[in-house]
């Protein structure tokens, strides 16, 4: 089925199913089924409140975050969310949700059409060995095609786990919190509108502190699942009330493509918190390529900036191992 004027890395071959594909250029008879991987900005580009184009297949998280987002708010008899690891028929082809390891919602998207033929679209994801355990993926071992993540697909690209770095900004920011000194110090993470929520959730946990963020922020949250977590304990509108502040991406400085810190910034902001030192955070593969370092901090008079190699995309050996494992008859990016 031919899905003119639409890239071929977003389309299902023997479908008319098209994966993070909106823009109105794309629209047309032959499109059965639009699907989102997850809620980023790049991946849900052509969506607004005015979209009527068709029904949009996507992770039960993602549903809410769409509807709700403030650029978005999709209308509700035009989001179908479907459950995570549960096959289900769409135009005659079974479809299956499961974890991509990326931003909350996220999902991959497993389609086996009524021939026989099976293809994963991976959407944004970062592979760990959890993933080889899902009983779905297995069924799609030896699968037609795969479309995948590519974002690090450098041999230069390689960073340590996830849990190592957020282990190492929860340590340090609990060991500096600990300290007894004379000054007070303001920490800042930097973090994207949706993602990274695992380093800052285990800073509230291990720091025993509750994190500020803007409303908006904290509108986003709501949306999200958070299983044995109390949103209340956690945030708080008060920018004084504590000294962890999550802030949005590039108020610490630009990431891409080298780290360029925002000093002044961080030092105004500083000072109208009345701080004397910032400590800021800011996770990302990008400031990590097999360095010696690798956690890498930038300093200038009272301000700090830690680079922490936190990714929620594969790094190039783990797209090496997820490939391995899928042993897919083709690869596209």
């Amino acid at each position: 089925m031919a899905l003119e004027n639409i890239p071929a890395y977003k389309c299902i071959p023997g479908t008319g199913f098209v994966v993070d594909g909106f823009r109105e250029s794309y629209a047309g008879p032959n499109v059965k089924g639009y699907f989102l991987s997850h809620a980023h900005a790049d991946h849900y580009a052509g969506l607004s409140e005015t979209w009527d184009n068709g029904v949009i297949y996507c992770s039960e998280q993602t549903a809410r975050l769409i509807q709700h987002m403030d650029q978005l708010r999709i209308k509700k008899d035009l989001v179908r969310p479907l459950p995570m690891d549960t096959p289900v028929t769409i135009d005659g082809v079974e479809v299956t949700l499961v974890d991509a390891n990326h931003c909350p919602g996220a999902v991959q998207f497993l389609f086996q059409l009524p021939d026989g033929r099976k293809y994963i679209h991976c959407g944004d994801m970062r592979f760990g060995e959890h993933l080889m355990g899902n009983e779905h993926l297995q069924r799609f071992v030896g699968a037609d095609g795969v479309f995948l993540d590519t974002t690090y697909c450098k041999a230069k690209h390689q960073f340590p786990p996830q849990d190592e770095a957020v282990e190492h900004v929860a340590s340090t920011m609990e060991r500096l919190m600990s300290e007894e000194v004379n000054l007070r110090r303001l920490y800042i993470i930097q973090t994207y509108g949706i993602g990274k929520e695992r380093v800052f959730i285990e800073v509230a946990r291990r720091c025993k502190c509750k994190l500020y963020c803007s409303d908006r922020k904290r509108t986003v949250m709501e949306c999200l699942d958070m299983p044995g977590i109390n949103k209340d304990d956690i945030f708080t509108s008060n920018p004084r009330e504590t000294p962890v502040h999550i802030v949005v991406w590039g108020f610490l400085g630009e990431a891409f493509p080298f780290f360029k810190p925002n000093f002044t910034k961080m030092e105004e902001y500083g000072k109208d918190m009345g701080a004397d030192e910032v400590i800021g955070w800011v996770p990302t593969g990008w400031t990590y390529e097999n360095k010696r370092n690798m956690f890498p901090v930038k300093k200038k008079g009272h301000c700090s900036i830690h680079l922490v190699p936190y990714s929620e995309h594969s790094s190039y050996n783990e797209l090496q191992t997820y490939v391995k494992f899928l042993r897919p008859h083709e690869a596209r990016s």
